[in-house]
């Protein structure tokens, strides 16, 4: 997964999509939360800032890389960044709870990424916890993951290879630049400011095709 694509489809997720939530049962208090939550998804898929309202200045957002982020660069990116790259589908497994003024929700959902003429599927969890002021739910935190469903293993190869991989690219405009590097006999990746992870082969092939 690419973080700053995961900030965008963690913050902004379709309102049209969320249908599975209307197949399980909550209380009138859970459905409020809920109903929050989905005006400010609706606001955020406009993608005009408008949906910066539902969600608090000093809001936390924890990436799936494990990367904290601000509130004034998602709402940059949700003003920038174009919804063909990735989309998100298939919300469901809701979870609501409510403690008074404060409430949590957890999901499950699916992302695609789209590179060149590539679809990367990515399995997904988040939880979000909202506080109520003034009689109206805010996003105060924000927390999003990749479930382990790939199965893939790597196979050994011959490193050198990796030497031909080294250098910058940009994948899609406006995307961050990710910086691929050899350290201690292992292909790495960072895209932007973001922490280092290692990349793995999965085919025997002078072009490798690789999995973070």
């Amino acid at each position: 997964m690419r973080s700053v694509t995961c900030l965008l489809v963690a913050l902004c997720l379709p309102a049209s999509m969320i249908c599975a939530q209307d197949q399980q049962k909550f209380s009138p208090a859970q459905q409020e939360v809920l109903d929050a939550r989905k005006a400010r998804v609706a606001a955020g898929e406009r993608r005009d800032g408008s949906g910066s309202r539902y969600v608090a200045d000093d809001c936390i957002f924890s990436d799936d890389d494990g990367n904290l982020t601000t509130k004034a660069k998602l709402d940059d990116h949700e003003k920038t960044w174009p919804r063909e790259y990735d989309h998100s589908v298939n919300f469901r497994d809701y979870v609501v709870h409510v403690y008074g003024n404060t409430a949590v929700i957890n999901l499950r959902f699916t992302v695609h990424e789209q590179f060149t003429d590539s679809d990367i599927i990515t399995e997904m969890r988040e939880t979000e916890t909202y506080v109520k002021q003034n009689g109206s739910w805010l996003l105060v935190a924000k927390q999003w993951g990749p479930l382990p469903v790939n199965f893939h293993k790597p196979v050994a190869v011959d490193t050198s290879v990796y030497r031909d991989y080294v250098g910058q690219y940009q994948w899609r405009p406006l995307d961050d630049v990710e910086t691929i590097s050899v350290k201690y006999g292992k292909l790495w990746s960072q895209v932007g400011k973001d922490a280092e992870q290692e990349y793995f082969p999965l085919v025997r092939s002078r072009n490798i095709l690789c999995q973070g």
